[in-house]
This record gives structure tokens, C-alpha cells and sequence, in this order.
């Protein structure tokens, strides 16, 4: 399935929460490291790394200046811990919700996917797709035992908002058209095949990590005045 690309537009959604991401990073490494300790272990390795180039000829002082350097990259990655931890959870937190809005294109009109759902045990009960108007479901489930996986081949004919509902025993489970669902016994995971997404020719994470980036070069800046 060929990519897509998004376009500008997508760009000025997603370039705002890059940028309050960045913003929060500053924020909790200023709480919870400190700009002064950081700082001064970041000259304490660059000072360590400078030793071992210039007594390569004393292998002395070199193994003096590596043991220093471990010594303060240790101190450096305990102040660290924390706050990267807390971003790190932040991140996996957004980043279904974004890949789903911008990693992802719609399913293009007339073009085949594949719609796949992960039971949780091996008992694999009976399930039955229904499609909104506008999606045809073209083939009946196929069930893979080993896998524990139940795949159709839907196509819409034109652009959909509606649901999936599948129909399992005396339950109907909904999930939209990003896969998302409401929790269910049976089912682990529900699973859409969509055209990868690009915005102006990139991948969203690389504009989310500029837009951060640039944000937390320019809070530091204005609050260290």
C-alpha cells in the first residue's frame, strides 16, 4: 500500500504539540536535575574526554581520566534518570494518539486493506465484520489458529466516518476506523492496514522532534533572563 502525504495543514496541528512538549521537557529537567549540576558534570565529562586525548602518551593519567570520565557519566545519568522517565512515560502516552492522526492516511476509495483482529486465548469464537455504508467487506473471516488472528479484506468505495462492528457470540464490539475500541473479553487488539503518512515528505516524528527541539532551545534561553 503506497504512502500519502498530508500536507501543510497537518503540519500546523502537529508542530504546536511538538512545541509544548519541548516546553515541558525544560520544565521537568529544571525540577527535577538542575541546571547547575547538569551543567557542571556536562564540563566534567567534555573536561575528561579532553584528558584522554592529550596523555595518550601516559597510560597513567589515561586510565586516571576514563575512570574520572565513568565516574561523572554515572552522576550525569542518576540526575537524569528521573526526569528522562517521566518524558519517556509523556511520550508513550501520545504517541498512539499521534501516529493514528498523523503516521496513517485514510484508506484511499477503491483500494483494498486488511482488517485484523487479535483474539486473547485460542478458544476463537465466532465473529462476523459489518462495515458502514461505504465499505464493502469482500471476503469472509479467515481464521489462523496458530496466531490466534481472524483477517478480512474490506474496500471503501468513498470516504467513511463510521464504525466497524463486530458481532461476537451475544456482544457487539465497535471500533473506528483507527482501530480503537472499546475493551473487550476476547479480543486483544484490533488491527486497520492504512497507507503510511508523510508530512512534506517526512515522517511526523522527525517535524515532532524539531518542533520540540527549536521550543526547548527557546524557553531555556528566555528563562535563564
Amino acid at each position: 500500500m503506497s504512502g500519502a502525504e498530508l500536507g501543510g495543514k497537518a503540519l500546523w496541528t502537529l508542530m504546536p504539540i511538538g512545541a509544548m512538549y519541548g516546553v515541558v521537557a525544560v520544565v521537568v529537567f529544571r525540577r527535577f536535575a538542575g541546571k547547575a549540576p547538569i551543567r557542571r558534570l556536562v564540563n566534567q565529562v567534555l573536561a575528561h574526554v579532553m584528558e584522554l586525548g592529550l596523555f595518550l602518551d601516559s597510560p597513567g593519567l589515561v586510565l586516571g581520566a576514563a575512570r574520572d570520565l565513568l565516574r561523572a557519566n554515572v552522576r550525569l545519568l542518576r540526575l537524569v534518570i528521573l526526569p528522562g522517565g517521566i518524558l519517556a512515560l509523556l511520550f508513550a502516552f501520545l504517541f498512539p494518539v499521534l501516529n493514528a492522526i498523523y503516521g496513517r492516511a485514510p484508506l484511499p476509495a477503491g483500494e483494498a486493506s486488511v482488517v485484523t483482529i487479535q483474539m486473547k486465548d485460542g478458544a476463537m469464537p465466532a465473529v462476523q465484520l459489518e462495515a458502514p455504508a461505504g465499505i464493502v467487506v469482500e471476503t469472509p473471516g479467515v481464521r489462523v489458529l496458530r496466531d490466534r488472528q481472524i483477517s478480512w479484506r474490506v474496500r471503501p468505495l468513498r470516504q467513511s466516518s463510521g464504525g466497524l462492528k463486530f458481532r461476537i457470540q451475544d456482544r457487539v464490539v465497535t471500533a473506528n476506523m483507527h482501530g480503537f475500541f472499546l475493551r473487550d473479553p476476547a479480543i486483544r487488539s484490533i488491527e486497520i492496514r492504512y497507507p503510511k503518512a508523510a508530512i512534506l515528505g517526512l515522517p511526523w516524528l522527525a517535524w515532532f522532534a524539531i518542533g520540540s527541539s527549536v521550543a526547548a532551545v527557546v524557553f531555556g534561553l528566555c528563562w535563564r533572563r
